[in-house]
């Protein structure tokens, strides 16, 4: 029988669960028993030998519904291997400088539960999906150009790696 892995998400504008939906899709592949779920619909993680919880971050900030994930499943979650991702639009220039900025970023969740693994990729910019306000700072102040970032095969190897260290937690 296979062990029963969650992947949990947040996602604002639905990137980060279609990066979700490929974790999930590839740690099927390696024999993994995969619940795929919005972290904020997730009421009991103890079915789980191990979790993957992966949010956008915005504003220099993982988003806030993960940070709850967290914390309302923290005793359980501290038993049993975890894994983080992180969907950040500054990686769409993947230097040292900026996963160092992102890997800053993730420090609070860090600091609550220290992940076995934790991926970091370039997200998806969809002007559509943005307000007024958040489109002209995006466009105007900050300068990220519309278009989808995310490296497809960074995605999947990382979760490829990531099955191998919770198979390796959950024997």
């Amino acid at each position: 029988m296979a062990e029963k892995v969650l992947v949990a998400y947040a996602t604002r504008a639905g990137s980060t669960a279609e990066v979700a939906q490929a974790v999930a899709e590839t740690l099927r592949e390696t024999g993994l028993d995969v619940d795929l779920r919005r972290a904020r619909e997730v009421a009991d993680v103890s079915p789980y030998r191990a979790v993957v919880l992966g949010a956008p971050i915005h504003a220099s900030r993982w988003m806030p519904e993960a940070m709850r994930f967290l914390r309302r499943h923290h005793t359980m979650l501290s038993r049993i291997p975890v894994a983080y991702f992180a969907v950040c639009i500054t990686l769409m220039e993947d230097t040292e400088e900026n996963r160092r900025l992102v890997e800053s970023w993730m420090e609070p969740a860090r600091a609550l539960l220290e992940p076995v693994c934790m991926g970091l990729f370039a997200g998806k910019m969809d002007y559509s999906r943005l307000s007024f306000l958040e489109r002209f700072i995006i466009q105007r102040m900050i300068k990220v150009p519309e278009g989808d970032h995310r490296d497809w095969a960074a995605i999947c190897a990382w979760a490829r790696e990531v099955a191998g260290l919770l198979i390796d937690g959950i024997t």
